[in-house]
This record gives structure tokens, C-alpha cells and sequence, in this order.
């Protein structure tokens, strides 16, 4: 599908860092959809703490809605996908390491308690 000459680029949507927009730009690219990113983070002086470190993904208007699908679909297929690269079921948590945890934690809560308990 061509770009219509008089298209101009449109915001498609904002990401939490500029590596993740790379990955969805590279994913519309392969598509065929041209995608820039803008963001603090390519700046001069690149500011990557809170909402400075967003990246805005942006597409051309007659690609709008086509992109929008190809990144619903990417979204949709991941999170249904399974966490384990090499497709083997997710290993189960170890009932000795749960047991540990719960252990931690109580020793944590114990010296919090007697540490209340010196104060008064």
C-alpha cells in the first residue's frame, strides 16, 4: 500500500521508554508502515526518569488505523503467548523457596515488633 502524497505524520500512541517504541517501530516497519519516534530521551541532554523518558510513536495519517491494528495484534499474541522462551510449560515455584519467603518475612515483622516494643 502506497502513502498518499498530502499525508502527514499523526501521534499513533506513546510508550513508557524509546527501546520499547524502537521494537513497535521496527514491527510497523516490517509491515511496510514508515514510524518515527519522538522523545526527551534523544535530546542533546536525553532525560530518562519519569514521563521525560515516554516515547511517542508516530505513523503517517493514512496509516493511522492499519498500524493501529498490526500493534493490537503484536499486543494480543504476546500476552497470550507463553513466558517461556522455548515453548516448555513455566516451571513451578519451589515449595522450599516459598517456604523461605514466609520465613523473611516473619523474621522482618518480628524485629519491626520488638523495635516498637523498646520504643515504648
Amino acid at each position: 500500500m502506497r502513502n498518499a502524497p498530502g499525508a502527514r505524520f499523526v501521534r499513533l500512541t506513546t510508550v513508557s521508554d524509546v527501546a520499547a517504541a524502537r521494537i513497535l517501530v521496527a514491527r510497523l516497519e516490517v509491515e511496510g508502515i514508515s514510524g518515527r519516534i519522538h522523545s526527551e530521551a534523544l535530546g542533546p541532554y536525553p532525560l530518562t526518569v519519569g514521563q521525560m523518558a515516554e516515547a511517542e510513536i508516530w505513523v503517517l495519517d493514512d496509516r493511522l488505523e492499519e498500524a493501529g491494528h498490526i500493534l493490537l495484534d503484536a499486543e494480543v499474541r504476546e500476552a497470550v503467548a507463553p513466558a517461556v522462551p522455548d515453548g516448555s510449560p513455566p516451571r513451578e515455584t519451589l515449595p522450599e523457596l516459598q517456604v523461605i519467603a514466609v520465613a523473611l518475612i516473619a523474621v522482618v515483622l518480628f524485629t519491626v515488633v520488638v523495635g516498637f516494643m523498646r520504643v515504648f
